[in-house]
């Protein structure tokens, strides 16, 4: 990861003034100034204040006077005041007069930080030409996260880093649905990575992987058809209630009478039965369902994994067959989390390039359902202990109704002026100035705002213990004279 180095540089003289104890505006006699996100300290005169700053204006002219309106450079909110011990107090703030503005230092910021109980170090936060670590809340990922960057921004690697925080902060159910097998390897640490934590992070993890892509000690991604809703396994085989009357009529009226057998059972009654059931044969073999080589028959399912153990587990979607396969396992399982959701086990449901399971556009009934259940999720699965973390290159490709529910965010490089308009709506605690300052931040930097940060905090991801499962292809360069 690149390191990053603040782009503010403090003027000789800065005061500011707040008219309501909560909002504060400031100015300078001359020269550049602080930058968006930049956390100072006001030391008034009965009350020391922690702020900071949220918009910057144009540098007033070297002659002009700080007390001059005309000055005030920017505008800021006040997080709280600070006790004679360092301690943050967020109670009612009193207005305060023109008062001396300075850069905060490490040991406010360590004070904000544990104020709000924020202990998982996930970088460097950097903030008025200083750093000191980048502390989220583990008690903040009761809300659901949205993780966003385009190509190229460190977004996947980041991921990683905070997987492994909670890993090893929290005793979180965590399920990571991983389609390019990006955290097959989280459970593997690298050299010099302290005994206990690399312990933890082995003993924590189970990844699922298909026949094609398992590799030793990963086991077997299956599901069952017998344990699935009877929406799943129609949607499995394609059957729509209005389109396909006759044979889904036939469908359900079969599984009435047979109860839950599983998909060679079925098909077996279907061939011995009435016409509508022998053509609802032909289809699912027609389909290639029975070749399908997810179906767990009597082994452990991915839901059956999730389900009956406090853990982390990897589910690598790729290698299958059929691009249905990995969509059905999902629904099975997040089916499944739903219909314990009484249960109230905190779970964390990590949905990497979340664009392909919560689309705007699903391709096919298996992909509806399952985006169905994601929505549902997203909006009553919080009481539960039901929580998302979503992590996808475009906000534009993740359903509304998904998108609109996250209350935390974390945005890493990004180009598109219409995409960040886009975050700056739905996630309107993101200061503005913070969205935008996005496109220019180097790989591994990232704006962290919401329930799970003390305050919109720009930082620099730490240093992964684990190792990658995914690398980028080279390009094959031809060397001169070869």
């Amino acid at each position: 990861m690149c390191p990053s180095t603040s782009q503010s540089t403090v003027p000789s003289r800065v005061t500011a003034q707040s008219r309501d104890g909560r909002t504060f505006t400031f100015g300078a006699t001359g020269g550049p100034s602080y930058g968006p996100g930049d956390m100072v300290v006001v030391r008034a005169e009965d009350v020391t204040v922690l702020g900071q700053v949220l918009e910057v204006g144009e540098p007033p002219s070297s002659g002009a006077s700080a007390d001059d309106p005309a000055t005030t450079l920017g505008t800021g909110m006040v997080i709280g005041t600070l006790d004679a011990d360092g301690v943050l107090r967020r109670a009612s703030r009193p207005p305060f007069a023109s008062s001396p503005l300075t850069p905060a230092g490490p040991e406010e910021l360590a004070g904000l930080q544990r104020s709000t109980a924020a202990g998982l170090t996930v970088g460097t936060w950097h903030t008025a030409g200083d750093r000191t670590t980048a502390d989220l809340r583990a008690g903040g990922f009761n809300r659901h996260t949205f993780l966003c960057g385009q190509s190229g921004s460190g977004k996947t690697y980041a991921l990683g880093v905070l997987l492994e925080r909670l890993i090893l902060g929290t005793d979180l159910r965590v399920v990571v649905m991983d389609p390019n097998a990006d955290f097959v390897r989280l459970g593997e640490t690298k050299d010099g990575t302290p005994g206990t934590e690399a312990a933890r992070l082995a003993e924590r993890i189970r990844v699922l992987r298909s026949n094609s892509t398992r590799t030793e000690g990963a086991e077997p991604l299956r599901m069952r058809f017998r344990a699935m809703t009877r929406k799943a396994q129609a949607a499995v085989a394609q059957l729509d209630p209005v389109r396909d009357q006759d044979e889904y009529n036939a469908f359900i009226t079969l599984l009435a009478q047979l109860g839950d057998v599983d998909l060679g059972i079925l098909l077996g009654s279907m061939k011995e039965g009435t016409a509508a059931e022998q053509r609802l044969a032909r289809r699912i073999e027609n389909l290639g369902l029975p070749l399908w080589e997810v179906w767990a028959f009597d082994l452990p399912s991915a839901a059956d994994v999730v389900t009956g153990a406090q853990g982390v587990t990897v589910m690598d979607l790729g290698g299958f067959g059929d691009p249905a396969e990995p969509l059905a396992v999902c629904l099975e399982v997040v089916d499944e989390l739903w219909a314990q959701r009484d249960r109230r086990v905190p779970t964390l449901l990590v949905i990497d390039e979340a664009h392909n399971l919560c689309s705007t556009d699903p391709g096919n009934p298996v992909a509806q359902l399952l985006l169905d259940r994601l929505i549902q999720i997203a909006a009553e699965g919080r009481k539960y202990g039901l929580w998302l973390l979503l992590s996808s290159q475009r906000p534009s490709k993740i359903h509304p109704q998904i998108l609109s529910q996250c209350d935390n965010l974390m945005l890493m490089r990004m180009n598109s002026p219409d995409d960040i308009a886009e975050l700056g709506r739905v996630f309107g605690f993101a200061p503005q100035e913070m969205l935008r300052a996005s496109t220019g931040f180097l790989q591994g930097e990232a704006l962290l705002a919401g329930g799970f940060a003390p305050v919109p905090m720009r930082a620099t991801m730490r240093e992964r213990l684990t190792h990658e499962g995914g690398s980028d292809v080279a390009v094959p360069v031809v060397t001169p004279g070869s």
